[in-house]
Protein backbone atom coordinates (compact mmCIF):
# COMPACT_ATOMS: atom_id res chain seq x y z
CA UNK A 1 0.00 0.00 0.00
CA UNK A 2 1.18 3.14 -0.75
CA UNK A 3 0.28 6.44 0.69
CA UNK A 4 -0.39 9.61 -1.46
CA UNK A 5 2.61 11.42 -3.25
CA UNK A 6 1.69 14.56 -1.23
CA UNK A 7 1.17 12.83 1.88
CA UNK A 8 4.38 11.01 0.99
CA UNK A 9 6.38 14.15 0.75
CA UNK A 10 4.82 16.30 3.44
CA UNK A 11 6.58 13.32 5.55
CA UNK A 12 9.93 13.08 3.93
CA UNK A 13 9.55 16.97 4.02
CA UNK A 14 8.95 17.40 7.52
CA UNK A 15 11.78 14.97 8.66
CA UNK A 16 14.34 16.42 6.36
CA UNK A 17 13.54 20.00 7.94
CA UNK A 18 14.17 19.18 11.27
CA UNK A 19 17.26 17.27 10.89
CA UNK A 20 19.48 16.38 13.78
CA UNK A 21 22.75 18.78 14.07
CA UNK A 22 25.83 17.07 13.07
CA UNK A 23 28.96 17.89 11.43
CA UNK A 24 28.01 18.71 7.62
CA UNK A 25 27.57 15.44 5.59
CA UNK A 26 29.37 13.59 8.77
CA UNK A 27 26.67 10.50 9.27
CA UNK A 28 27.31 6.94 10.42
CA UNK A 29 25.04 5.59 8.43
CA UNK A 30 23.13 5.85 5.08
CA UNK A 31 20.28 3.38 4.40
CA UNK A 32 19.24 3.89 0.77
CA UNK A 33 16.05 2.86 -0.98
CA UNK A 34 13.70 1.82 2.11
CA UNK A 35 10.02 2.50 2.18
CA UNK A 36 9.05 3.21 5.42
CA UNK A 37 6.46 3.03 7.72
CA UNK A 38 3.89 5.89 8.24
CA UNK A 39 3.02 7.39 11.63
CA UNK A 40 -0.85 6.08 11.66
CA UNK A 41 0.49 2.99 10.01
CA UNK A 42 -1.85 3.02 7.10
CA UNK A 43 0.51 2.87 4.28
CA UNK A 44 4.48 3.28 3.33
CA UNK A 45 6.16 6.33 2.40
CA UNK A 46 8.02 6.12 -1.51
CA UNK A 47 11.49 4.85 -1.40
CA UNK A 48 13.63 7.38 0.68
CA UNK A 49 16.89 7.15 2.59
CA UNK A 50 17.52 7.27 6.10
CA UNK A 51 20.55 8.98 7.58
CA UNK A 52 22.10 8.02 11.03
CA UNK A 53 24.46 10.01 13.63
CA UNK A 54 25.19 7.99 16.67
CA UNK A 55 22.01 6.05 17.66
CA UNK A 56 19.52 8.54 16.63
CA UNK A 57 17.74 9.04 13.19
CA UNK A 58 19.22 12.59 11.87
CA UNK A 59 17.37 12.64 8.83
CA UNK A 60 15.13 11.50 6.21
CA UNK A 61 14.43 12.34 2.52
CA UNK A 62 13.38 11.27 -0.87
CA UNK A 63 15.66 8.97 -3.17
CA UNK A 64 15.01 12.22 -5.56
CA UNK A 65 17.05 13.99 -3.06
CA UNK A 66 21.42 14.02 -4.14
CA UNK A 67 22.47 11.49 -1.52
CA UNK A 68 24.53 12.84 1.32
CA UNK A 69 28.53 11.47 2.10
CA UNK A 70 27.72 8.62 4.97
CA UNK A 71 31.09 6.39 6.63
CA UNK A 72 28.29 3.15 5.89
CA UNK A 73 25.65 2.54 3.32
CA UNK A 74 23.26 0.02 3.00
CA UNK A 75 21.10 -0.97 -0.40
CA UNK A 76 17.38 -1.79 1.55
CA UNK A 77 16.47 -2.34 -2.04
CA UNK A 78 13.00 -1.04 -1.63
CA UNK A 79 12.43 -3.40 1.58
CA UNK A 80 9.83 -2.17 4.24
CA UNK A 81 11.01 -0.61 7.52
CA UNK A 82 9.11 -0.72 10.65
CA UNK A 83 9.60 0.70 14.05
CA UNK A 84 11.26 -2.00 16.37
CA UNK A 85 8.86 -3.72 18.21
CA UNK A 86 8.03 -2.82 21.63
CA UNK A 87 6.86 -6.02 24.20
CA UNK A 88 4.63 -4.51 26.79
CA UNK A 89 4.71 -7.69 29.69
CA UNK A 90 7.78 -9.50 30.23
CA UNK A 91 9.35 -11.50 32.82
CA UNK A 92 12.91 -11.31 31.96
CA UNK A 93 14.04 -13.54 35.42
CA UNK A 94 12.13 -16.31 33.59
CA UNK A 95 12.60 -18.73 30.67
CA UNK A 96 9.58 -19.77 29.29
CA UNK A 97 10.14 -23.48 30.31
CA UNK A 98 8.08 -24.96 31.80
CA UNK A 99 7.70 -25.59 36.01
CA UNK A 100 7.63 -29.35 36.42
CA UNK A 101 11.10 -29.30 34.58
CA UNK A 102 12.68 -25.52 34.70
CA UNK A 103 14.77 -24.83 32.54
CA UNK A 104 17.07 -21.11 34.24
CA UNK A 105 17.90 -18.63 31.49
CA UNK A 106 20.67 -15.95 32.24
CA UNK A 107 19.27 -12.41 31.91
CA UNK A 108 21.95 -11.91 28.50
CA UNK A 109 20.14 -14.76 27.01
CA UNK A 110 16.39 -14.17 27.08
CA UNK A 111 17.39 -10.71 26.18
CA UNK A 112 19.33 -11.99 23.31
CA UNK A 113 16.17 -13.92 22.17
CA UNK A 114 14.13 -10.61 22.24
CA UNK A 115 16.41 -8.68 19.97
CA UNK A 116 16.49 -11.44 17.42
CA UNK A 117 12.82 -11.46 17.05
CA UNK A 118 13.09 -7.89 16.33
CA UNK A 119 12.04 -6.73 19.73
CA UNK A 120 13.64 -3.46 20.44
CA UNK A 121 12.56 -2.70 23.74
CA UNK A 122 10.68 -4.46 26.84
CA UNK A 123 8.35 -4.00 29.98
CA UNK A 124 9.20 -5.93 32.71
CA UNK A 125 6.94 -5.81 35.24
CA UNK A 126 7.94 -7.77 38.25
CA UNK A 127 12.02 -7.18 38.72
CA UNK A 128 14.19 -8.11 41.61
CA UNK A 129 16.45 -5.21 43.17
CA UNK A 130 19.43 -7.78 41.81
CA UNK A 131 18.35 -7.78 38.40
CA UNK A 132 17.60 -3.92 38.41
CA UNK A 133 21.22 -3.63 39.29
CA UNK A 134 21.94 -6.45 36.45
CA UNK A 135 20.38 -4.54 33.51
CA UNK A 136 22.29 -1.26 34.41
CA UNK A 137 25.26 -3.45 34.15
CA UNK A 138 25.27 -4.53 30.69
CA UNK A 139 27.60 -3.79 27.96
CA UNK A 140 26.55 -5.71 24.98
CA UNK A 141 23.80 -4.37 22.27
CA UNK A 142 20.27 -5.32 24.53
CA UNK A 143 16.92 -4.10 23.53
CA UNK A 144 15.44 -1.67 26.07
CA UNK A 145 14.49 -2.16 29.39
CA UNK A 146 11.38 -0.35 31.17
CA UNK A 147 11.52 -1.83 34.52
CA UNK A 148 8.85 -1.74 37.08
CA UNK A 149 11.09 -2.87 40.01
CA UNK A 150 9.66 -5.02 43.11
CA UNK A 151 5.49 -5.17 42.65
CA UNK A 152 2.72 -3.97 45.20
CA UNK A 153 0.81 -6.61 45.98
CA UNK A 154 -1.45 -7.54 49.01
CA UNK A 155 -0.23 -9.86 51.60
CA UNK A 156 0.56 -13.36 50.20
CA UNK A 157 -0.67 -12.18 47.14
CA UNK A 158 0.53 -12.71 43.82
CA UNK A 159 3.88 -12.26 43.55
CA UNK A 160 5.22 -13.32 46.46
CA UNK A 161 5.09 -16.78 45.19
CA UNK A 162 8.28 -16.55 42.83
CA UNK A 163 10.74 -15.99 45.89
CA UNK A 164 11.67 -11.94 44.95
CA UNK A 165 11.12 -8.66 47.03
CA UNK A 166 7.76 -7.28 46.35
CA UNK A 167 5.57 -4.54 48.51
CA UNK A 168 3.46 -6.30 50.65
CA UNK A 169 0.67 -3.80 51.31
CA UNK A 170 -2.46 -4.28 53.19
CA UNK A 171 -2.91 -0.36 54.69
CA UNK A 172 -2.30 3.37 53.18
CA UNK A 173 -0.17 3.73 56.14
CA UNK A 174 2.37 1.24 54.87
CA UNK A 175 2.74 3.07 51.16
CA UNK A 176 5.01 5.73 52.01
CA UNK A 177 8.06 3.17 53.29
CA UNK A 178 7.39 0.82 50.00
CA UNK A 179 6.94 4.12 47.67
CA UNK A 180 10.58 5.34 48.39
CA UNK A 181 12.02 1.98 48.35
CA UNK A 182 9.96 1.72 44.98
CA UNK A 183 11.78 5.11 43.73
CA UNK A 184 14.89 4.23 45.40
CA UNK A 185 15.06 1.82 42.23
CA UNK A 186 14.83 3.98 39.39
CA UNK A 187 11.77 2.43 37.41
CA UNK A 188 10.28 3.55 34.26
CA UNK A 189 7.11 2.65 35.81
CA UNK A 190 4.70 1.21 38.54
CA UNK A 191 3.58 -2.40 38.47
CA UNK A 192 0.56 -3.12 41.40
CA UNK A 193 -1.34 -6.53 41.70
CA UNK A 194 -5.04 -7.21 41.74
CA UNK A 195 -5.51 -10.81 42.65
CA UNK A 196 -7.34 -13.09 45.19
CA UNK A 197 -6.11 -16.56 44.30
CA UNK A 198 -9.74 -17.66 43.66
CA UNK A 199 -10.64 -15.41 46.59
CA UNK A 200 -8.30 -17.30 49.50
CA UNK A 201 -7.01 -13.73 49.45
CA UNK A 202 -7.87 -10.48 50.37
CA UNK A 203 -6.71 -8.39 47.18
CA UNK A 204 -5.55 -4.62 47.46
CA UNK A 205 -7.88 -2.09 48.62
CA UNK A 206 -9.42 0.43 46.61
CA UNK A 207 -8.06 3.24 48.78
CA UNK A 208 -4.32 1.56 48.51
CA UNK A 209 -5.03 1.66 44.54
CA UNK A 210 -5.80 5.12 44.70
CA UNK A 211 -2.66 6.22 46.68
CA UNK A 212 -0.64 4.25 44.76
CA UNK A 213 -1.76 5.23 41.48
CA UNK A 214 -1.93 8.80 42.83
CA UNK A 215 2.11 8.87 43.72
CA UNK A 216 2.49 7.41 40.32
CA UNK A 217 1.33 9.77 38.64
CA UNK A 218 3.27 12.88 40.72
CA UNK A 219 5.98 10.41 39.69
CA UNK A 220 5.62 10.55 35.92
CA UNK A 221 5.63 6.71 36.14
CA UNK A 222 3.20 4.42 33.93
CA UNK A 223 0.51 2.69 36.13
CA UNK A 224 0.17 -0.98 35.19
CA UNK A 225 -2.30 -3.39 36.70
CA UNK A 226 -2.87 -6.94 37.16
CA UNK A 227 -5.87 -7.69 36.89
CA UNK A 228 -7.93 -11.18 35.08
CA UNK A 229 -11.99 -9.79 36.29
CA UNK A 230 -14.34 -7.52 34.81
CA UNK A 231 -14.53 -6.21 38.53
CA UNK A 232 -10.62 -6.00 39.16
CA UNK A 233 -10.83 -4.07 35.78
CA UNK A 234 -13.24 -1.64 36.84
CA UNK A 235 -11.40 -1.05 40.08
CA UNK A 236 -7.96 -0.38 38.13
CA UNK A 237 -8.89 2.15 36.11
CA UNK A 238 -10.89 3.94 38.71
CA UNK A 239 -7.59 3.86 40.89
CA UNK A 240 -5.66 5.89 38.01
CA UNK A 241 -4.14 2.47 35.99
CA UNK A 242 -2.45 3.80 32.38
CA UNK A 243 -2.59 0.04 31.84
CA UNK A 244 -4.09 -2.80 32.36
CA UNK A 245 -1.34 -5.78 32.23
CA UNK A 246 -3.88 -8.41 31.28
CA UNK A 247 -7.11 -8.44 29.21
CA UNK A 248 -10.47 -9.46 30.57
CA UNK A 249 -10.54 -13.66 29.02
CA UNK A 250 -13.59 -15.05 30.99
CA UNK A 251 -16.66 -12.83 31.01
CA UNK A 252 -17.25 -9.91 28.30
CA UNK A 253 -16.33 -6.85 28.83
CA UNK A 254 -19.34 -4.23 29.48
CA UNK A 255 -20.75 -0.71 28.57
CA UNK A 256 -19.59 0.40 31.45
CA UNK A 257 -16.01 -0.86 31.50
CA UNK A 258 -15.85 0.47 27.70
CA UNK A 259 -16.59 4.17 29.21
CA UNK A 260 -14.04 3.69 31.64
CA UNK A 261 -11.54 3.00 29.79
CA UNK A 262 -12.44 5.52 26.87
CA UNK A 263 -12.76 8.22 29.54
CA UNK A 264 -9.25 7.27 31.40
CA UNK A 265 -7.71 6.72 28.23
CA UNK A 266 -6.58 3.15 29.82
CA UNK A 267 -4.13 0.87 26.98
CA UNK A 268 -5.51 -3.10 26.75
CA UNK A 269 -3.00 -5.40 27.32
CA UNK A 270 -5.12 -8.48 26.62
CA UNK A 271 -1.60 -10.96 27.15
CA UNK A 272 -3.48 -13.56 24.56
CA UNK A 273 -0.87 -15.85 23.78
CA UNK A 274 0.62 -17.06 27.42
CA UNK A 275 -2.91 -18.24 27.79
CA UNK A 276 -3.35 -20.19 25.08
CA UNK A 277 0.43 -21.13 24.01
CA UNK A 278 0.28 -24.11 25.62
CA UNK A 279 -3.48 -25.53 24.65
CA UNK A 280 -2.43 -24.55 20.68
CA UNK A 281 0.63 -26.34 20.42
CA UNK A 282 -0.73 -28.99 22.49
CA UNK A 283 -3.74 -29.93 19.62
CA UNK A 284 -2.33 -28.04 16.78
CA UNK A 285 1.51 -27.98 16.92
CA UNK A 286 1.03 -23.73 16.16
CA UNK A 287 4.39 -22.57 18.42
CA UNK A 288 6.73 -25.66 17.03
CA UNK A 289 5.53 -24.10 13.59
CA UNK A 290 7.85 -20.62 13.64
CA UNK A 291 11.41 -19.80 13.73
CA UNK A 292 12.80 -21.02 17.03
CA UNK A 293 16.03 -20.57 15.91
CA UNK A 294 17.89 -18.46 19.04
CA UNK A 295 15.63 -21.71 21.82
CA UNK A 296 18.54 -23.39 22.99
CA UNK A 297 18.43 -27.42 21.92
CA UNK A 298 17.45 -28.69 25.38
CA UNK A 299 14.60 -26.13 26.10
CA UNK A 300 13.21 -26.75 23.09
CA UNK A 301 12.99 -30.80 23.95
CA UNK A 302 11.66 -30.00 27.36
CA UNK A 303 9.08 -27.67 25.63
CA UNK A 304 8.23 -29.75 22.98
CA UNK A 305 9.04 -33.04 22.80
CA UNK A 306 5.75 -33.93 25.04
CA UNK A 307 3.43 -31.32 25.51
CA UNK A 308 2.09 -31.03 28.73
CA UNK A 309 -1.72 -30.68 28.87
CA UNK A 310 -2.44 -27.56 29.92
CA UNK A 311 -3.72 -26.71 33.54
CA UNK A 312 -7.01 -26.15 34.20
CA UNK A 313 -7.05 -22.43 34.15
CA UNK A 314 -5.27 -22.60 30.66
CA UNK A 315 -7.87 -25.42 29.79
CA UNK A 316 -10.82 -23.29 29.99
CA UNK A 317 -8.93 -20.07 29.00
CA UNK A 318 -8.81 -21.79 24.89
CA UNK A 319 -12.14 -23.26 25.31
CA UNK A 320 -13.46 -19.48 26.41
CA UNK A 321 -10.54 -17.79 24.00
CA UNK A 322 -13.90 -16.36 21.93
CA UNK A 323 -14.61 -14.51 24.47
CA UNK A 324 -11.17 -13.04 24.62
CA UNK A 325 -11.61 -12.54 21.34
CA UNK A 326 -14.29 -10.56 21.19
CA UNK A 327 -13.39 -8.42 23.87
CA UNK A 328 -10.54 -6.89 22.52
CA UNK A 329 -12.25 -6.48 19.04
CA UNK A 330 -15.08 -4.82 21.35
CA UNK A 331 -12.27 -2.53 22.75
CA UNK A 332 -10.70 -1.93 19.60
CA UNK A 333 -13.87 -0.33 17.56
CA UNK A 334 -14.46 1.83 20.81
CA UNK A 335 -11.85 3.45 19.76
CA UNK A 336 -9.78 1.96 22.86
CA UNK A 337 -6.26 1.55 22.75
CA UNK A 338 -4.71 -1.75 22.35
CA UNK A 339 -1.10 -3.07 23.39
CA UNK A 340 0.60 -5.86 22.78
CA UNK A 341 2.37 -7.49 25.53
CA UNK A 342 3.42 -11.19 25.72
CA UNK A 343 3.95 -11.99 29.56
CA UNK A 344 7.11 -13.74 27.99
CA UNK A 345 8.83 -15.92 30.90
CA UNK A 346 5.55 -18.12 31.65
CA UNK A 347 5.19 -21.01 30.54
CA UNK A 348 5.59 -21.55 26.33
CA UNK A 349 5.94 -18.60 26.09
CA UNK A 350 9.82 -18.12 25.67
CA UNK A 351 11.40 -14.30 25.06
CA UNK A 352 11.10 -12.82 21.82
CA UNK A 353 8.92 -15.47 20.49
CA UNK A 354 6.50 -14.49 22.72
CA UNK A 355 5.44 -11.30 21.30
CA UNK A 356 5.58 -12.89 17.37
CA UNK A 357 2.85 -15.74 18.91
CA UNK A 358 0.89 -12.16 20.63
CA UNK A 359 0.97 -10.74 17.41
CA UNK A 360 0.02 -14.11 15.50
CA UNK A 361 -2.83 -14.34 18.53
CA UNK A 362 -4.09 -10.22 17.84
CA UNK A 363 -4.59 -11.07 14.48
CA UNK A 364 -6.54 -14.37 14.94
CA UNK A 365 -9.05 -12.46 17.53
CA UNK A 366 -9.59 -10.16 14.31
CA UNK A 367 -7.87 -6.66 15.34
CA UNK A 368 -6.21 -5.26 11.34
CA UNK A 369 -2.74 -5.64 10.60
CA UNK A 370 -2.53 -1.76 10.96
CA UNK A 371 -4.01 -1.91 14.62
CA UNK A 372 -1.47 -4.09 15.24
CA UNK A 373 1.42 -2.88 13.92
CA UNK A 374 0.00 0.17 16.22
CA UNK A 375 0.05 -1.82 19.03
CA UNK A 376 3.35 -3.24 19.41
CA UNK A 377 5.44 0.31 17.92
CA UNK A 378 3.37 3.79 18.88
CA UNK A 379 0.61 2.73 21.25
CA UNK A 380 3.56 0.76 23.12
CA UNK A 381 5.58 3.57 22.92
CA UNK A 382 2.85 6.25 24.62
CA UNK A 383 1.92 3.84 27.14
CA UNK A 384 5.81 3.87 28.65
CA UNK A 385 5.83 7.63 28.06
CA UNK A 386 8.55 7.28 25.99
CA UNK A 387 7.27 8.43 22.24
CA UNK A 388 9.75 10.82 21.96
CA UNK A 389 12.53 8.08 21.78
CA UNK A 390 11.19 5.12 20.10
CA UNK A 391 7.80 3.72 18.33
CA UNK A 392 8.28 5.30 14.92
CA UNK A 393 11.15 6.25 11.97
CA UNK A 394 11.38 9.98 12.46
CA UNK A 395 14.05 12.37 13.03
CA UNK A 396 15.45 12.44 16.48
CA UNK A 397 14.41 9.33 17.33
CA UNK A 398 16.43 6.14 18.27
CA UNK A 399 17.38 4.45 15.41
CA UNK A 400 15.74 1.40 16.35
CA UNK A 401 13.57 -0.48 13.47
CA UNK A 402 13.30 -3.92 11.16
CA UNK A 403 13.69 -4.12 7.48
CA UNK A 404 11.27 -6.61 6.19
CA UNK A 405 10.96 -8.20 2.74
CA UNK A 406 7.09 -7.73 2.90
CA UNK A 407 4.40 -5.66 3.43
CA UNK A 408 3.31 -6.17 6.94
CA UNK A 409 0.15 -4.47 6.16
CA UNK A 410 -0.71 -6.83 3.60
CA UNK A 411 0.37 -9.67 5.34
CA UNK A 412 1.27 -9.46 9.10
CA UNK A 413 2.83 -12.96 9.05
CA UNK A 414 5.69 -10.52 7.28
CA UNK A 415 7.26 -9.74 11.07
CA UNK A 416 7.99 -13.18 11.22
CA UNK A 417 10.75 -13.18 9.23
CA UNK A 418 12.71 -9.64 9.53
CA UNK A 419 15.69 -9.11 6.45
CA UNK A 420 17.74 -7.02 8.77
CA UNK A 421 17.25 -5.47 12.53
CA UNK A 422 18.67 -1.85 13.58
CA UNK A 423 19.02 -1.08 17.28
CA UNK A 424 20.60 2.24 17.93
CA UNK A 425 21.62 2.51 14.31
CA UNK A 426 23.43 -0.86 14.23
CA UNK A 427 22.76 -3.78 12.48
CA UNK A 428 22.14 -6.75 14.90
CA UNK A 429 24.20 -9.90 13.77
CA UNK A 430 21.37 -12.62 14.28
CA UNK A 431 23.43 -15.31 13.50
CA UNK A 432 25.67 -13.90 16.45
CA UNK A 433 22.30 -13.92 18.73
CA UNK A 434 22.16 -17.51 18.00
CA UNK A 435 25.51 -18.38 19.04
CA UNK A 436 25.50 -16.37 21.99
CA UNK A 437 22.11 -18.32 23.17
CA UNK A 438 23.93 -21.57 22.47
CA UNK A 439 26.85 -21.08 24.34
CA UNK A 440 25.30 -21.20 27.70
CA UNK A 441 22.96 -23.98 27.78
CA UNK A 442 19.89 -23.74 30.47
CA UNK A 443 20.13 -24.67 33.99
CA UNK A 444 18.09 -27.82 34.72
CA UNK A 445 17.03 -31.47 34.44
CA UNK A 446 17.58 -32.81 30.97
CA UNK A 447 14.72 -33.97 28.65
CA UNK A 448 14.72 -36.42 26.20
CA UNK A 449 15.89 -35.41 22.22
CA UNK A 450 13.34 -35.15 19.93
CA UNK A 451 13.53 -32.05 17.79
CA UNK A 452 14.75 -34.13 14.86
CA UNK A 453 12.29 -36.38 15.48
CA UNK A 454 9.43 -33.42 15.55
CA UNK A 455 11.06 -31.91 12.72
CA UNK A 456 11.35 -28.56 15.37
CA UNK A 457 12.63 -25.46 13.10
CA UNK A 458 15.69 -24.25 14.44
Amino acid sequence: MKVTAIASCLLLASSNSFALETKKNDYDLRIDNVQILTSNAEGFSEKSRIYIQDDRIARITPMTRTALPAENTHDAQGKYAIPGLIDLHVHLSASGSTYKNYQHLPLETNLNNQLYYGVTAVTDLLMSSEMMQSISQLNDLAPLVFASGPAFTNPRGHGTQFGVKVHEIDSIEQISASWDAHLSYQPKLTKAIIETFDGTVVPLSDDVLKEIGKRSQSADLPFFVHVSTLEDGKRAIKAGATALAHGINFEPVDNEFVKLMLQNEVTYIPTLSVLHNQADEHENQSITQLDLAPIHPKMKDCLFNEVQAPTASRKLAWQKKSIAYNNVIKLAKAGIKIGAGSDSGNPYSPHGLGLISEILALHKAGLSNQQILLATTQVAAKTLNASENIGSISQGKRADFILLNKNPIENIQAITNPEKIYLGGVAVERKQLIEKSYATPPIGSSCESSSEKKGHRT
